[in-house]
């Protein structure tokens, strides 16, 4: 699933794979998605900087249906968290923003990826091995349970 930001990207000429959701752009990108509010907030595009934010969520986590022409997508969005048509004003800016901004969003997203993290919950030993987890300790095989507790 590809969400209609990646899909504008691409359509734009931005080399960018999945992976590009929302909540990286909240995480990791927080002057990005501050600056585009402002921005297009300012420019009255949008009716607060809330409205700018919906707009950016939802093509940030919606998959794209239009994927021959995945600014329609964007259109669209932008008409239902507004209740207008997009203008040709607000194509162009949002074009422009996305030529501009599409690397960094690019290396956001694969810095994100580049910092996951596994989360480990309960480990269970056998026999003569060890587990050390720093949440609790069991041991089955000799019989004895540790615990933080």
């Amino acid at each position: 699933m590809e969400t209609i930001l990646v899909e504008a990207l691409k359509f734009i000429g931005v080399s960018i794979s999945g992976g590009l959701a929302w909540d990286v752009i909240k995480m990791a990108g927080g002057n990005i998605l501050s600056g585009f509010k402002k921005h297009f907030t300012i420019a009255k595009y949008f009716k607060d900087e809330n409205q700018a934010e919906e707009f950016m969520k939802y093509i940030s986590s919606k998959e794209s249906l239009n994927k021959r022409r995945p600014l329609e997508d964007a259109w669209s969005v932008y008409d239902n968290c507004t209740g207008m048509e997009a203008s040709d004003l607000f194509k162009e800016e949002f074009v422009e923003w996305l030529k501009e901004y599409g690397k960094t969003l690019k290396n956001i997203k694969e810095d994100a990826q580049m910092n996951g993290s596994v989360t480990i919950h309960k480990q269970i030993n056998k026999d003569n091995s060890q587990v050390i987890n720093i949440g609790s300790q069991y041991n089955y095989g000799n019989g004895n349970e540790y615990s933080d507790k």
